[in-house]
């Protein structure tokens, strides 16, 4: 049985952080066990040893760390935030159409979501809006579009009225795709290159790499994901995610503390990177 130390020290082995994964871990467990028992593996050395020579067993066990906890305008403050100043900014300094990826979206809450409010812009500019996960079984749903009521939760009235229709005695919305503008939908690893399609105006990286990664590969990661900002551009954290050391210039906003901006300098170069 897989106990919190157990897991704990799996995380370490992993170089992944406990913190991220501190007040989700009941759900990653119970896959963990699962996983562990298809296995034939008892003890944490047991499973490492079997993760490290077959292939799919490592394939299912990213797939029993995901974690895909979403809701619709998730943090209302930066949503707010992203209406009044952040969207409005964009299509005034950039040239249409505007680039936007959500990297990590799980099951589709969050590009619906920004579809959604650039769909009330004035005029509704042109834009190109990516939405990526490493979870096939998360893209499937996003691309079907139905959520619970509890998903709704921090929807206003007029806009779920507008955007979403009820069904099964309102316990479920079907999103109403043909309203906003066309959504891609596309498989990618956080961890490797950046999607086609850059550079973006806007990246979206919302409780995934910053929250379940630590150390080299999240600074890698990072850096890469950054690079494909154009200047000027923004960057889009979760609310308790902090930024890793980066050569590139990222300016703060003022008023939402999870909204930064690529400044337009050349980014600075670490004379000792190898």
């Amino acid at each position: 049985m897989l106990t919190d130390t157990d897991f704990r020290s799996l995380l370490e082995h992993l170089n992944r952080p406990w913190a991220g994964y501190r007040k989700v871990r009941k759900g990653v467990i119970k896959r963990l066990r699962r996983h562990m028992q298809d296995l034939g593996c008892s003890t944490v050395g047991q499973y490492l040893a079997q993760l490290a020579c077959q292939p799919g067993a490592k394939a299912a066990h990213e797939r029993c760390l995901r974690v895909t906890i979403s809701r619709f305008f998730r943090d209302r403050h930066l949503w707010q935030t992203l209406q009044r100043r952040s969207l409005p900014d964009l299509v005034e300094h950039f040239s249409p159409p505007a680039r936007i990826w959500s990297a990590g979206c799980a099951n589709g809450e969050e590009p619906y979501s920004l579809a959604m409010l650039w769909n009330e812009l004035r005029g509704s500019p042109a834009l190109n809006l990516l939405a990526t996960d490493a979870g096939e079984a998360c893209l499937a749903r996003a691309r079907e579009g139905a959520y619970s009521r509890n998903s709704l939760k921090e929807v206003p009235d007029e806009m779920r009225k507008r955007y979403f229709e009820s069904e099964k005695g309102g316990r479920r919305f079907l999103i109403q795709s043909h309203r906003i503008t066309p959504i891609c939908w596309r498989p990618h690893d956080l961890l490797g290159s950046p999607p086609d399609g850059g550079p973006f105006h806007m990246i979206l990286l919302r409780n995934n790499l910053l929250t379940y990664y630590q150390g080299p590969d999240l600074q890698a990661a990072f850096t890469r994901i950054v690079a494909a900002l154009a200047p000027g551009g923004w960057l889009v954290t979760g609310a308790h995610e902090r930024l890793p050391g980066s050569a590139f210039e990222l300016i703060r906003d003022k008023d939402c503390p999870w909204v930064y901006r690529l400044d337009t300098i050349e980014p600075r170069i670490d004379t000792d990177a190898k």
